[in-house]
């Protein structure tokens, strides 16, 4: 779990101080709310009973006669119970006699508990003030203070009521109300009277008020706290959430929800280390899905992903007690790590690859799993997990180029085939640059004339110090390292001269474009430019592609196709029936030629499925209108054999091996050929 720092602990902490000092000063605000609105509720009814007194005083003083005393300086009376005030003189023009005052206390005094009266002028003059003897106050500054002045000024302007108070928010006690009620004379208002009482609240309605109060804020305290924690929980929560995400994104594949390369080179380590001290087997076991690029292009991105699930989802449950982890694309790996022997690890493979002999249908089609697996030993590798890895990429690497669809122990023999590689690979980069490579060609001779009818240019390279390495070597290097476009480039260019320097101008150069060769997508435009840069007629030139091509990206590729058979190219379909589709292919592009694979021209004659073999294609060729050529002829049988059947065109060691073509008698060194003769078109008789 992670570790709250220091800092942001005491922040938490004065959060939640703050937040009980706002609860406890709430209660207190409502508390001291609820007895001010309950002592102003008491001096709205006391300012109710007074404006009644002053209607009657008023009444009073219309029936009772004018006496014409002289009332400028105004004497006390002394009453029972009651002390006299002498505040100051009055003005002579005074409708209020201290006569009136006394009267006006006697109509209030029983309904009011301590009561105090003060009568002041408009003009600001104290007139008279009677008050409780009890009542210890100071009643004339309590007239002049800025509120009472203030609330006069108030109520001589409306005519009406008007209230002050000497509550405060930190005095602890029950506060004191007083009513400034102005007194009218012919609807007029000339003076104003201050009328203070005591709050006549009892203690059980006191303590109900506050209970209510209490309650009623500790309601909404309730509330607001529980949405408080409601959205602090929510929040909590979508952190949470997001905090699992981040780390379950940091530490597992997204797509499988396997384990990442992270996640396995630190585990990596951890069981390195381990399985050392305790002297244990441990074993990291690589796995590569076979043709998955296939799946994508035919199947498309979405059923890409689903068919790496389900290859996930089973090794899963194959390997559930071992580490499974997901490294890249289309990259597995696995470490084994509680197994006793090879022979535990040999078996547990065995049940890999038998969980993925089911195929996976998505969308309704079928889609066969094919794994290729590579297998390491710690001890292979010295205990170190980058050696290890490298071990059992090597180990891989040898299951794909084995027939894919298998898996493979790791040997040391693997570090020298991969330095050869290496090695193989600096020499071909050095060999592009000094025109170390050369074309050498076979020649394609028609049957019922034996007559020469072209080449096929063959790459050829010849080691200074290793001599001639084999094409099926190289190849496959320069097709992996990306040097396979300017080795094209190279065959395509050389072959070309060379077969514009020929004295028979009739003959035909076919060469051969690997798939590689178009996942540039710029191959039509390199043969136009090489057709202008050497002059060759282009109807002298074949292009030779195999099905595999197709199989990658066929709209892309028939399409290239026509654009180079539209400058009159002839395109050749290689490998003929090697295939699982070849047919499919002859619908969707015109061929105008087909290449029978040397492996059932050897066994012509021998066997009878390779005989209706070639025949069939023989007579798809005829109906199709497309030349039929058989490669790989070694014997004169052959020959006669496939000429028997109909075939057009042969080619293969008979004739001759690949070799560099004297340009002025390109027949010769050739067996069975017409020496300096040479065709003008294929007669109509080997293609009716």
């Amino acid at each position: 779990m992670e570790k709250i720092p220091p800092f942001r602990t005491a922040l938490y902490a004065c959060i939640i101080l703050s937040g009980l000092s706002i609860l406890a000063m709430s209660f207190y605000a409502i508390d001291q709310a609820a007895i001010y609105l309950m002592v102003k509720e008491d001096a709205e009814e006391n300012s109710a009973l007074a404006q009644k007194a002053i209607v009657e005083l008023q009444a009073f003083k219309d029936t009772k006669p004018e006496t014409g005393v002289d009332r400028e300086i105004f004497t006390g009376l002394a009453l029972r119970g009651s002390s006299s005030i002498k505040l100051s003189t009055v003005d002579a023009s005074a409708q209020l006699a201290s006569d009136d005052i006394e009267r006006l206390y006697k109509l209030l005094e029983p309904d009011m508990d301590k009561l105090s009266i003060v009568a002041m002028a408009a003009s600001g003059n104290t007139i008279a003030g009677y008050s409780s003897a009890d009542v210890q106050h100071s009643t004339e500054n309590s007239a002049l203070s800025d509120d009472a002045q203030a609330a006069m000024v108030d109520a001589l302007n409306t005519g009406e009521e008007q209230f002050y108070s000497n509550f405060s928010f930190t005095n602890l006690t029950i506060p004191t109300f007083t009513t400034v009620l102005p007194f009218k004379f012919d609807g007029m208002p000339i003076a104003t009277l201050f009328i203070t009482a005591e709050p006549s609240i009892s203690k059980a309605a006191y303590i109900r008020s506050l209970s209510f109060a209490t309650a009623s804020t500790f309601t909404v305290v309730l509330l607001l706290t529980l949405c408080s924690i409601y959205f602090v929980w929510q929040y909590l929560r979508d952190r949470w959430k997001t905090s699992k995400t981040i780390s379950f994104l940091a530490h597992n594949d997204p797509l499988t929800r396997l384990p990442n390369r992270s996640v396995f080179s630190t585990h990596l380590n951890q069981s390195l280390r381990k399985a050392q001290i305790t002297a244990a087997n441990l074993y990291v076991v690589s796995i590569d899905v076979d043709k998955f690029k296939e799946v994508n292009d035919t199947h498309g991105h979405a059923a890409g992903d689903i068919f790496l699930q389900v290859i996930a989802d089973r090794l899963r449950m194959v390997l559930g007690n071992h580490l499974v982890a997901r490294l890249a694309g289309d990259e597995f790996a696995a470490i084994i790590d509680n197994e006793r022997n090879d022979e535990a690890v040999h078996a547990l493979m065995q049940r890999v690859m038998s969980a993925c002999l089911a195929p996976c249908i998505i969308d309704g089609k079928e889609l066969g799993i094919s794994l290729s697996i590579g297998i390491a030993k710690a001890t292979d590798a010295a205990w170190r997990a980058s050696r290890l890895l490298h071990c059992s990429d090597l180990a891989l690497y040898r299951s794909k180029s084995s027939g894919r669809s298998t898996f493979t122990w790791y040997d040391p023999s693997m570090d020298e085939d991969l330095e050869r590689r290496r090695e193989i690979e600096r020499d071909m980069r050095r060999a592009l640059k000094t025109n170390g490579f050369s074309v050498h060609y076979q020649a394609q001779v028609a049957l019922q004339t034996q007559r020469l009818c072209g080449f096929e240019a063959l790459l050829r390279w010849n080691h200074p110090e290793k001599g001639m390495i084999s094409p099926e070597i190289f190849i496959p290097i320069a097709e992996e390292t990306g040097m396979i476009e300017a080795l094209g480039e190279y065959v395509l260019l050389q072959a070309c001269q060379d077969a514009v320097s020929w004295a028979d101008d009739t003959l035909k150069v076919a060469v051969n474009f690997s798939p590689a060769q178009f996942k540039f997508g710029s191959i039509e435009k390199s043969v136009e430019r090489v057709l202008i840069e050497t002059g060759l007629v282009p109807e002298r030139l074949e292009i030779e592609i195999t099905e595999s091509l197709l199989i990658n990206d066929t709209e892309s590729v028939i399409e290239s196709l026509k654009q180079i058979s539209a400058m009159g190219v002839s395109i050749a379909m290689d490998d003929f029936g090697t295939g699982y589709s070849s047919l499919s292919y002859l619908s969707l592009f015109p061929f105008d030629k087909i290449k029978i694979d040397r492996s059932f021209v050897q066994h012509i004659g021998e066997r009878t499925q390779c005989d209706a073999i070639i025949a069939a294609i023989v007579g798809l060729g005829r109906s199709l209108s497309v030349v039929i050529t058989a490669e790989g002829v070694e014997t004169a049988k052959q020959a006669e054999q496939l000429k028997e059947v109909g075939c057009h065109l042969v080619q293969g060691y008979y004739y001759g091996r690949p070799s560099p073509v004297n340009p002025a008698n390109p027949a010769e060194h050739l067996n069975g050929v017409r020496k300096f003769e040479a065709v003008q078109h294929i007669p109509e008789s080997l293609s009716a």
